[in-house]
């Protein structure tokens, strides 16, 4: 049995991944729905809009951190089809070596950051600095597993499978959901919370670790005597464009966030990020489960020379996306602002102006996020990466010097949609000269 030229065993695959993610989807839908006024409930809109702030500080950092595992990945799974089994064994020790670098980095930079005396932005006002600084340490304790987790990432889906991985993910993802609102309840200070996630992701990654073994058992290690200084400057060449790709999606969100708690109160920062998950992150998610399983496929088909299913594919794929994302305009003009209400128990006032940038920014950027998929899948997006982070700095220092002249935030979100217009039409012309390559 063959659907669009896939074999059956490849639709099991396609089927299992998609499952896996769709949980993922599902259940951080139905965590993030109650999340923010949860943490409404039991801190109070001040104190969840420092969390927010203080959690994206970390984030925003990740622009240092190098996505050596993506690129990585992708590159093992081609050479797997290929049954280049001691190729694909070097990618990953040589992959482990730059992660290792990489966490080595990142706590120097920890190290000053937590250094400095103080920090200057008005929605820390309200705080004691000396709280921030240790609430700030046990998130940095959360961010640098997520850097270590990459090379868990690498060595567990790249025969095609992530299922394993996401659901780990997913299990400690919701727990820290449901444990951070709780601990409100029995306390005000944020250092508590932010100790429940620091434990949390330190266990998360030793189960990742557990899993890692467990699959590998006489294929990888974490090992480095296969170490290769010239595979280790290609992979880095290949990262840098997912690590541009970072940088364009830390500034697109954890950017704004930081950006708005500079001029604006907590209150301003809440409605931002109450916004933005239910009006960009819900749909970008949802679709984020055809997109990430299909990654994982187009590596392997590329791999195997399957062009033809490839092409087949990326037509349906751009067909499903834009069929979505005509539904969720729709329902989002009608009934948004009411759910966003009812969600948030009006603590926040969501105008229909911002509804709108964000509905607009939202469909242009899956749009594009879409498309772009198959050249992230064979590591050839380096280009339209670069295009995307350095309109993203051109867009936070725009605002930035409009902000201080006393503008509303709504200029950012006008400002982003221009950016994402330009970045859609560049990503569709680079993709189908990609594709035009390949004959049918």
């Amino acid at each position: 049995m063959k659907i669009l030229n896939i074999s059956k065993n490849r639709l099991k695959s396609i089927n299992k991944n998609f499952v896996s993610f769709f949980s993922i989807f599902s259940t951080q839908t139905f965590i993030q729905i109650f999340f923010p006024p949860a943490m409404i409930f039991a801190w109070g809109v001040e104190k969840f809009g420092i969390w927010i702030l203080i959690t994206t500080i970390p984030s925003m950092l990740q622009i240092f951190n190098i996505n050596f595992s993506s690129a990585s990945r992708s590159k093992m799974s081609i050479n797997l089809e290929k049954n280049n089994f001691v190729y694909v064994k070097k990618i990953f020790q040589n992959t482990f070596c730059l992660v290792l670098f990489n966490t080595f980095f990142f706590l120097l930079l920890w190290s000053l950051i937590i250094s400095l005396d103080q920090i200057n932005l008005k929605t820390f006002e309200k705080i004691n600095y000396k709280e921030v600084k240790l609430i700030f340490l046990f998130i940095v304790v959360s961010a640098h597993c997520l850097i270590f987790d990459q090379i868990f990432y690498c060595g567990i889906t790249y025969f095609g499978d992530a299922s394993k991985y996401n659901y780990n993910i997913l299990f400690f993802d919701t727990l820290i959901k449901i444990l951070i609102p709780l601990s409100g309840l029995f306390t005000n200070n944020l250092i508590y919370a932010s100790l429940i996630l620091a434990i949390l992701s330190i266990v998360k990654t030793l189960f990742l670790y557990l899993i890692f073994k467990k699959q590998n058992k006489n294929n990888l290690d974490l090992k480095i005597n296969l170490f290769d200084i010239k595979l280790c400057i290609n992979i880095f060449k290949l990262s840098l464009s997912y690590q541009l790709d970072n940088i364009s999606n830390i500034i697109r969100n954890n950017g704004l966030i930081i950006l708005i708690g500079t001029f604006f109160s907590p209150t301003i920062v809440g409605l931002i990020s109450t916004a933005k998950t239910l009006f960009y992150f819900l749909p970008l998610r949802f679709l984020d489960i055809i997109n990430s399983t299909l990654l994982l496929e187009f590596s392997k088909m590329y791999g195997s020379k399957n062009i033809i299913s490839i092409k087949r594919i990326f037509k349906s794929h751009i067909y499903i996306n834009i069929f979505v994302l005509t539904i969720f305009t729709v329902l989002s003009l009608i009934f948004g602002k009411i759910i966003y209400e009812f969600w948030t128990n009006k603590e926040y006032d969501l105008s229909i102006n911002l509804l709108i940038l964000l509905i607009m920014d939202t469909v242009l950027f899956n749009i594009f996020n879409s498309i772009e998929t198959f050249i992230k899948s064979i590591n050839k997006f380096f280009y339209s990466a670069l295009v995307k982070s350095f309109l993203s700095v051109i867009i936070i220092i725009i605002s930035y010097t409009i902000f201080t002249k006393g503008y509303s935030f709504l200029i950012y979100f006008a400002l982003n949609i221009i950016s994402s217009t330009i970045i859609l039409i560049f990503i569709l012309s680079l993709t189908f000269k990609i594709l035009s390559k390949y004959k049918k």
